[in-house]
């Protein structure tokens, strides 16, 4: 059995396994940890991803998997070196906090390329309680704790609809490997009502894994109470591989009868732009504006998902890609400044630190979609992806409940530019930090200038 297809899995395994037993080894742990991190993740870049099934086809590696496999060694790569001077994780919590990281990317990777309920399930169940555990990573803080019960207590019940929906799919069709779903849905004659109720069950599991509304209660508060190098994590690496997941079986499981639950996608990417966006307005929490604002682009990436086309496939990778480099950049400039959470201290920004305010900026108007940033081409890639689709009254609701965006993003950039502060600090930035806000704010314009670079990739 040729297991090239599997090297990217077979790799941070092998990493995460020789980076555990060194580290008993190992005095200075969290320098260590960092050097043994890189060096694996290095190796993950360098190796050709190839495609092929692998056990009787429930493995896939593919355009979308590895696609996607890249976004989650980018912003892992991202996190751990941002991470290494974030105060709340202490050097003793160091080594445990980079394994956790690193395990549940490993989840992501097979949960992107199952083609089987059940190991999706156990894929999503093994990145969840990673994630739980790293939402309270901080045992001392007692907002990090908080986030971590409330994260746990309603992913439990999302896990119970996803094996709800696994059961009764199972029961009508007798599988749970999604060619054989669709061959019996292309057969399928009359109304299956359990089939149906089946299917709702595990968009509503997936919906909440990707923080879409109505499903989003949890994202603002295990935001802001989780390390903010972790929120940084969760805003972009679950949500891909969420997305992922419904974009896979979408198209190769349920595509026969997308005309029964394509109108609940709609309602649920219209709504999650809608709420993200207007609850975002009166936020004065960087961090839990952030978190609404990912609630929103999460329904842009869920309207790509909606078009059932290539190019909606094409909208999807490209807007994760962009994504994570706009998003961890902001957190980025967020960690470095030594106040960051509190919105107001974002006044007069620009005579602490100007390199951070411009690149801040940067980022702000990508997240908003103003050209010639990144965030532009995304937005256009999936509306243009919907009007292919024939469902353009979609993309002109999504166009006017994105108009909001434009106003909290650019307040901040307001802030920064335009309003005065009577006591002015002094702000030096480490060189990791600077180095990733350069990388960051770099891709961000390469996106949006030259946008064929990324479909390189794919």
């Amino acid at each position: 059995m040729d297991f090239t297809p599997l090297l990217p899995e077979i790799i941070l395994s092998l990493s995460i396994v020789f980076y555990f037993i060194v580290g008993f080894f190992l005095r200075d742990r969290k320098s260590h940890s960092l050097f043994v991190c890189l060096i694996s993740l290095l190796v993950l870049f360098s190796i050709p991803f190839s495609e092929g099934a692998l056990f009787k086809g429930f493995f896939i590696a593919d355009t979308l998997s590895q696609s996607l496999k890249f976004i989650f060694v980018i912003t892992l790569l991202y996190v751990v070196i941002f991470s290494y001077d974030y105060s709340l994780v202490k050097d003793s919590l160091y080594f445990e906090y980079v394994i956790l990281l690193m395990l549940s990317v490993l989840g992501m990777m097979f949960v992107v390329s199952s083609r089987e309920l059940m190991s999706l399930f156990l894929a999503m169940e093994f990145m969840s309680l990673c994630l739980y555990l790293l939402a309270g990573i901080v045992f001392t803080d007692v907002r990090s704790n908080e986030a971590a019960l409330k994260y746990f207590l309603l992913g439990s019940m999302a896990s119970v609809f996803f094996l709800l929906g696994m059961a009764i799919i199972y029961g009508q069709t007798a599988t749970t490997y999604y060619a054989q779903v669709m061959g019996f849905l292309e057969k399928m004659s009359g109304n299956q009502y359990y089939l149906v109720c089946g299917i709702l069950a595990l968009i509503l599991a997936l919906a909440f894994k990707a923080g879409l509304a109505p499903f989003h209660q949890w994202s603002p508060d295990v935001y802001e109470g989780a390390p903010t190098p972790i929120t940084a994590f969760f805003s972009v690496a679950p949500k891909a591989a969420a997305l992922g997941a419904l974009m896979r079986l979408s198209l190769e499981a349920l595509y026969p009868v997308k005309y029964l639950y394509q109108p609940v996608l709609i309602l649920i990417a219209l709504l999650t732009i809608l709420i993200g966006n207007i609850l975002a307005l009166r936020q004065v929490n960087m961090k839990r504006l952030l978190a609404y604002s990912s609630i929103a682009h999460a329904g842009y990436v869920l309207l790509a998902i909606i078009a059932f086309k290539e190019s909606g496939l094409k909208a999807l990778l490209f807007y994760f890609w962009v994504y994570a480099f706009m998003n961890l950049g902001a957190f980025a400039v967020v960690l470095a400044h030594p106040k960051g959470e509190d919105l107001e201290e974002y006044r007069g920004f620009y005579k602490v630190n100007q390199f951070l305010a411009f690149t801040m900026l940067a980022f702000l108007f990508s997240l908003a979609g103003i050209p010639p940033f990144g965030g532009f081409v995304a937005k256009y890639l999936v509306f243009q992806s919907l009007v292919e689709a024939g469902l353009i009254w979609v993309a002109v609701i999504a166009i006017v409940f994105s108009i909001p965006s434009v106003y909290y993003y650019l307040r901040i950039g307001i802030k920064m530019f335009f309003i005065e502060r009577e006591e002015i600090f002094y702000l030096t930035s480490n060189v990791q930090m600077k180095l990733i806000v350069i990388l960051s704010v770099l891709g961000t314009i390469l996106t949006g200038l030259w946008p064929y670079l990324v479909f390189l990739f794919f």
